[in-house]
């Protein structure tokens, strides 16, 4: 139904966010952030939800967009912001057992390609992957308004294509994209550069992160710049990658690293990437749901079934 009130979620591995929504509607009122606690995470959204319940009095179901693999309304496995992994989190039916309410969880990748696909720049696409650049690389994928999600759910998972040497891995894939390209990985790369090569530059291995690197580049440190653009290329590798698999209409971008970087990230890409592509390169866009992406993505799925005109 359209005025639905739904509990709306996008959990991270940092930061949970919460508010209340409803199908034609979209985010109803003030969204609230606090750092997640992953060791404590069903009590965290169960006080989050009673809330949200008492603001709006009430509420019809959950949906939540959530980091990490997920099957069902368990995760699986997701990352703390140290790099360690918890298992096996029953959030889906510990919600629903003390909410008496239906619950809902998708992975936050694919999440955000039906944000963008109901509420954002995929609406009037054929076809939409969206690229999340962040910790880690992640997507999602809808084509027709179906949702590519493979035998376990674990489609998409296009940080570990393998488009760079064999000295860097991810999850145990040697050479994989997220291992050059996402927040981590741009951070040991560029750090692992720093200590085999003898170059005068501002960046400090000790510490680095992926901010620091387009701080300097920004500055006009030439070492952090032609770092960029080696992260450049492989980013069109994994880009042309994508296109290959998926021929999209449009490829969006967000993400911790994708969003604010978004114009450095891209034109250093853009020459290379018909080296990588067969298909035509679709138009590539940085998203404009901001941080708000994983919410209007754990909110979209109740649009699309009451086939309401979703207003963002």
């Amino acid at each position: 139904m359209a005025d639905e009130t739904i509990a709306l979620f996008g959990i991270g591995s940092t930061n949970l966010r919460s508010a209340l929504g409803s199908p034609g509607a979209g985010l109803r009122g003030d969204v609230h952030v606090e750092r997640t606690r992953i060791d404590d995470l069903i009590e965290q959204v169960h006080g989050r939800l009673e809330t949200l319940r008492e603001r709006a009095g009430t509420i019809d179901a959950v949906s939540i967009a959530c980091a990490g693999l997920i099957d069902g309304g368990t995760i699986r496995e997701i990352d703390t912001p140290d790099n360690e992994v918890v298992r096996e989190i029953p959030l889906g039916p510990a919600i629903e057992a003390e909410s008496s309410l239906p619950v809902r969880i998708e992975n936050d990748c694919t999440a955000g390609a039906l944000a963008e696909w109901v509420y954002g720049r995929g609406r009037g696409h054929d076809s939409v992957v969206h690229l999340t650049m962040g910790t880690g690389i992640g997507a999602g994928v809808v084509d027709r308004g179906h949702v590519l999600r493979g035998a376990a759910g674990h489609a998409a998972e296009v940080g570990l294509l393998p488009i760079g040497p064999e000295e860097r891995s991810s999850s145990g894939v040697p050479g994989a994209w997220e291992a050059y390209c996402s927040g981590r990985g741009i951070a040991g790369f560029v750090a692992d550069l720093l200590a085999d090569e003898s170059r005068e530059t501002a960046l400090d291995p000790e510490g680095l992160t992926s901010r620091d690197v387009f701080e300097a580049a920004a500055a006009g440190d030439r070492v952090a710049d032609d770092y960029l653009d080696r992260i450049g290329r492989y980013n069109a590798a994994g880009i042309g990658a994508v296109v290959n698999a998926y021929n999209p209409g449009l490829i969006t971008v967000g993400g911790g690293v994708g969003e604010p970087n978004f114009e450095e990230i891209v034109e250093r890409a853009r020459p290379r990437l018909a080296d990588y592509a067969l298909p035509e390169v679709p138009p590539i866009r940085r998203t404009d749901l901001g941080d708000a992406i994983g919410l209007y993505g754990a909110l979209a799925p109740h649009a699309m079934r009451s086939g309401v005109e979703a207003t963002p």
